[in-house]
């Protein structure tokens, strides 16, 4: 079985969903480039953003839209 490299969160709000993982988890979230897209950095990661700590995922936070209204794990 594939192991689980990454996360996707929709949010309604992402000033609220930001704020939210920033405090409660301490993840830094980071807007990507041109993209309505937020990288949710959850474990200290290399300059490509891939974890240094084995077993750890990073992911990312998304505007809810109706393809995507629930968490995806990939």
């Amino acid at each position: 079985m594939n192991k689980v490299v990454h996360f996707e969160i929709p949010y309604d709000d992402q000033g609220r969903a930001q704020k939210f993982y920033q405090d409660v988890f301490g993840w830094q979230i980071s807007k990507f480039p041109d993209m309505d897209y937020h990288m949710a950095t959850t474990t200290p990661s290399d300059d490509k953003m891939k974890p240094t700590e084995p077993g750890a995922i990073n992911g990312g936070l998304l505007p809810k839209d109706p393809t995507g209204e629930h968490p995806m794990i990939v």
